[in-house]
């Protein structure tokens, strides 16, 4: 449901509704729906659908009122909740798929942009920490004394809990991005 398209989305259609048998085998022809089922399943998609636009025509020029839901477009009467036709909609018109499309592009290299800078930074931090914890590992096994031992131990426990930190870090920004391409699928 599009709240910014339309805030009582899902909420149009809570009575009876009537689907003329043009829906019906435009249910079957376009989605598979058995003859017998497809005023339930018309009824089911158009009870959580969305209002495009209160007035549109159809082919004949006859007036109605446009709702979606999920890719399918439903011609409802102007004032009774009687479904005209369906359809599926998978294509956009140029005039509105160019601009989303430029503002899809635009998240996509900005997500990629932040991947590719902030995996600099933690490869950076880990190669740093890593030469640190080496120095450190180092001077504990010159040690004799058991203070500088245990003191140095700490410090690489320090070193390690941070460089797991910065792994859960990478991981996360990573699922940030995958979160937003998995979005961009709806789009395409």
């Amino acid at each position: 449901m599009s709240v910014a398209i339309d805030p009582q989305a899902g909420t149009h259609f809570i009575g009876k509704i009537f689907v003329s048998p043009h829906a019906c085998d435009r249910a079957v022809e376009h989605f598979g729906i058995d003859r017998s089922k497809a005023p339930m399943y018309v009824m089911d998609m158009l009870r959580k659908a969305t209002l495009v636009s209160p007035l549109v025509v159809d082919e004949d020029g006859k007036p109605a009122r446009m709702f979606a839901y999920r890719r399918i477009a439903f011609l409802v009467h102007p004032t009774e909740a009687t479904v005209f036709t369906l359809y599926p909609q998978h294509k956009a018109s140029e005039s509105l798929r160019s601009p989303i499309e430029r503002i899809i592009q635009r998240a996509v290299s900005a997500a990629e942009r932040k991947e590719k800078r902030e995996l600099k930074r933690i490869s950076v931090r880990k190669a740093e920490l890593s030469v640190e914890r080496a120095q450190l590992d180092l001077r504990r096994a010159k040690s004799e004394s058991t203070r500088v031992a245990a003191e140095m131990t700490a410090k690489i426990a320090g070193i390690d809990a941070e460089m797991a930190r910065l792994e859960r870090e990478l991981l996360e920004i990573q699922r940030e991005k995958t979160t937003l391409m998995k979005s961009v699928v709806a789009y395409v």
